[in-house]
């Protein structure tokens, strides 16, 4: 396992530095420790603000206390992955939005409808998941954490599963909500169970039998098809109380055994429906041997007193597999039945497909290595149109599996290939070896890029051509940025797409990764900013712009057709055969993409590019402050024009708190009420506060106030009076990094001593 230290890291100590001072936690219970893994923890007490008819009591009917212990566990990975959240063991389960978990184990909630990495990305860093905790609690407290009015019904949870099927769960809701009264249908099911031990299951959702007896003479039940995946037929039965009978009770997955699926029945108003059609099953269907087994499928159509999170639809299809044992006469035995939960992935569908593009390529001969991180709908067609113009070896990258809605706009459309849930990497690398691509051999392209790059930092020191980010991962980009250039064999190409396909970033780093695609992101802040049209596509978003997938808070994807893809995909490619084409600029590039109004193209934007130049600030946990020279240059012909006098202004920026690095993207000008001697620069207040409360409500706080700068055209070192006003901003600011440079004809310089007071 090899040396793990026994200090606290920087990142860990910072973060619990924050959440110590949160306003809802009132007590540490456990300081922070380190387990055999190498996680930190801590465990801490937070406040539950409890309904009025519960507060002498101190916990509510459905037992959250207004006090609740909370342990808090932060991966050696940490700030790359999100720490882990958990609740006392008998936290009561029955609560929704809680992650699948086992009965007497802590308790996990779902307290964000996303990725926890994601959030702990924004500018809130630690405190937007400890605020969505408090949050997520005193709903639990008030019975609110189902809001029928917002967010949606919260699917059923189930602590484990035993498989899942692909269906087209919208056929099966129609059907649905067309019969107001109790329904219950048979369906066609196939499952399998290949020789390397892989299952699958799909339901014919277009084949339906109103009796058992038209399903019998339609197909043999239980027959082996002798094919490599063992494919068995059998039946899926849809059964629901009907439209008339909404149930609003929101109930755990707890069923394991056939007479708890009745009683589940039973309070979906269904149990007389499901009891017949099993009746039927046993004394109609006879098997092919003896002691076989039968796989049936039950689909629940329930509906909801609203639309579930995500969806256009108040009916939950939930589904459970039942397995039968035949006896001596081949006849399935209700008395030898095994229940367990399943779920249900979404099929390919009308409406899950869009239009695909097609593009001619010149053939020629390139040997230059891409490596590709991120196979994904953007990734994918970057590497066919790369494969399609000659490019090539390629080296890809990819831990997620192709899931039904992919085949709306990934390279790869392929029914099959969605069903079986086939890793992305394995597919593109198909669709480009059929062109002609050849494919360098890698270790694990199944795991995750930051893991790899943590355990072998020169993971693309041989790479040749390109390395190409197209996973739209802050986290991926965040350990990419961690490499030293030395590492790194091709300049690195971050790539993503924003706003439905609205906007779209080409980010290419410069010699000696000067500037970092970090830079190029933070840059394209700064344009959102200054331009209305980027910025209500960077910073607008809302749950509108996304589509929910299959079930579950994190089965969501991005509302974007194939065509908008397809184009901006054309000139990312475009531009990047060029690169490998011809030279590539020392100065690196950056290029914004706007999709016209009428939807027929994109307007690439060159933007103006410009060296960073680096300080450090704090005293003991440094801070990394990355500065564009064209900033520096501002600060300098401000200088010029004010000398003899010292002038200054306000910093803007963004902040990451996971690798402690601030960006200065923008300078304001001082406050007319500003102060201009040839001795000192104080800057005035007037307007300032209301200008930078803008910039944060219009970037959605993606960017803000960082600190001040100000001149000293004669040079020298920080005065007296500078260090006592980064003192007087760290006491204003608290835990927030602040900033205070000076810039002489030498060159720039960051006013020292501590920059956050936690």
């Amino acid at each position: 396992m090899g040396f793990l230290s026994r200090e606290l890291p920087i990142a860990v100590k910072a973060a619990i530095d924050q959440i110590l001072i949160h306003p809802s936690v009132n007590d540490v219970v456990t300081a922070a420790s380190r387990d055999e893994h190498g996680n930190w923890a801590i465990e801490i007490n937070m406040d539950v603000p409890l309904p009025r008819d519960a507060r002498d009591k101190g916990i509510t009917a459905t037992g959250v206390k207004e006090s609740e212990w909370v342990r808090i566990v932060f991966p050696t990975s940490f700030p790359a992955h999100a720490p882990w959240l958990f609740l006392r063991a008998d936290f009561n389960r029955a609560h929704p939005h809680i992650n699948p978990g086992r009965p007497g184990e802590l308790v996990s909630p779902c307290i964000y409808e996303g990725r926890l990495g994601d959030l702990l990305h924004e500018p809130d860093w630690i405190n937007g998941i400890i605020n969505q905790l408090a949050d997520w609690l005193g709903k639990a407290a008030t019975g609110e954490l189902l809001d029928c009015s917002g967010q949606g019904w919260e699917p059923i949870r189930r602590d484990s599963v035993d498989g899942t099927i692909v269906t087209n769960i919208a056929i099966i809701r129609e059907r649905m909500a067309n019969a107001k009264n109790p329904i219950s249908q048979y369906l066609r099911y196939e499952y399998w169970q290949s020789i390397v031990g892989h299952s699958g299951r799909i339901i014919d959702e277009n084949t339906s039998y109103t009796n058992i007896g038209e399903a019998v003479r339609k197909f043999r039940i239980g027959s082996n098809e002798q094919s490599p995946f063992r494919s068995y037929f059998s039946l899926a039965i849809v059964i629901s109380g009907g439209t008339k009978k909404t149930i609003d009770v929101y109930q755990p997955d707890d069923v394991d055994s056939l007479e708890q699926l009745l009683l589940r029945a039973e309070s979906y108003g269904c149990r007389l429906g499901l009891e017949n059609r099993l009746k039927e099953i046993t004394e109609n269907i006879i098997l092919p041997q003896i002691e076989q087994t039968l796989e049936v499928t039950v689909l629940f159509a329930v509906k909801r007193p609203c639309n579930l999170i995500g969806e256009g639809s108040d009916i939950e299809v939930i589904p459970y597999g039942i397995a039968f044992i035949s006896d001596e006469n081949r006849r399935p035995q209700s008395t030898r039945t095994s229940v367990f939960p399943l779920v249900l992935i979404q099929k390919v569908s009308q409406q899950l497909l869009a239009e695909t593009s097609d593009r001619k390529f010149n053939e020629s001969d390139r040997r230059k290595e891409v490596a590709m991180i991120g196979c994904g709908s953007l990734g994918s067609k970057i590497a066919a149109h790369l494969a399609r113009a000659g490019h090539g070896p390629f080296r890809l990258y990819d831990k997620d599996c192709f899931s039904p809605h992919n085949v709306a706009r990934h390279a790869v459309a392929n029914s099959a290939a969605a069903e079986f849930m086939l890793p992305k990497v394995w597919l593109t690398e198909t669709l480009i070896t059929q062109v002609g691509a050849q494919i360098t051999p890698i270790k694990n392209p199944l795991e995750d890029v930051i893991s790899l790059l943590q355990n072998k930092p020169d993971l693309f020191a041989k790479c040749n051509g390109l390395i190409i980010d197209a996973t739209a991962s802050s986290s991926v980009q965040d350990a990419l940025c961690r490499v030293r250039p030395k590492h790194f064999g091709a300049p690195l190409l971050q790539v993503a797409l924003y706003g439905r396909g609205t906007i779209g970033f080409f980010g290419l780093e410069g010699k000696d990764r000067n500037p970092r695609v970090d830079d190029l992101v933070a840059q394209l802040y700064q344009i959102g900013l200054d331009s209305s049209p980027i910025g209500a596509a960077l910073y607008q978003a809302t749950s509108f712009d996304r589509i929910h997938t299959g079930q579950g808070c994190a089965s969501f994807s991005m509302k974007m057709s194939d065509a908008k893809i397809s184009l901006f995909s054309a000139g990312i490619s475009e531009r990047a055969s060029q690169l490998l084409d011809n030279s590539i600029p020392n100065a690196g590039e950056l290029l914004v993409g706007l999709l016209t109004e009428d939807g027929l193209g994109v307007n690439w934007l060159h933007q103006p590019k410009t060296k960073i130049e680096i300080l450090y600030i704090g005293d003991k946990s440094k801070w990394e402050v990355r500065i564009p020279v064209a900033l520096r240059d501002r600060m300098r012909m401000e200088t010029e024009q004010c000398r003899p006098l010292e002038t200054g202004g306000i910093l803007i920026g963004h902040i990451n708190w996971g690798s402690r690095t601030i960006y200065v993207t923008g300078l304001l000008p001082p406050p007319t009420d500003s102060e201009f001697r040839t001795d000192e620069f104080v800057l005035g207040i007037q307007g300032l506060k209301k200008q930078i409360s803008s910039i944060e409500r219009i970037t959605s706080h993606t960017l803000s106030y960082l600190g001040t700068w100000h001149s000293h055209p004669n040079g020298g070192g920080a005065s007296g009076k500078d260090r006592n006003t980064l003192a007087e901003l760290t006491r204003e600011r608290g835990n927030v990094p602040s900033v205070c440079l000076i810039y002489r004809p030498e060159g720039l310089l960051a006013v020292t001593g501590p920059v956050t007071n936690p």
